[in-house]
């Protein structure tokens, strides 16, 4: 995968979760796909990334905002560092986040992806 491709799916990747669709989320990620926040269970596939993504974003935060700020591509391995901003509306609370994404890339999309983060949380 060239640099090009990989901004593109994670430009993707920001806008599925600033317009909080799991649908174009899925577009980026193939079936087999694996999806690990550190804080959550491994998502396995299409079902288990939808299924994460309706709970943590979908039912979960609202006035999401994503800037990617750097992406470095080692043939198929992808690593990205962005920040975002939201409102996590379960706990009533602002977060800020600096993450670092690694994804790994196959057929063109996003094969699995592991993250990273640091968060900043206060009360609205």
């Amino acid at each position: 995968m060239n640099k090009e491709q990989a901004i593109n799916l994670l430009n993707i990747y920001g806008k599925a979760w600033v317009t909080r669709d799991p649908d174009l989320i899925l577009s980026i990620f193939t079936p087999d796909a694996t999806y690990n926040d550190p804080r959550e269970s491994e998502n396995q596939g299409h079902a288990g990334i939808r299924s994460y993504w309706m709970n943590k974003v979908v039912n979960g935060q609202k006035d999401i905002r994503f800037k990617l700020l750097n992406a470095w591509i080692d043939g198929d391995t992808i690593v990205a560092e962005w920040e975002a901003d939201f409102i996590d509306t379960i706990r009533d609370l602002r977060v800020h986040l600096n993450e670092v994404a690694i994804f790994t890339a196959k057929e063109g999309k996003f094969g699995s992806l592991r993250e990273y983060y640091k968060s900043t949380k206060l009360p609205l």
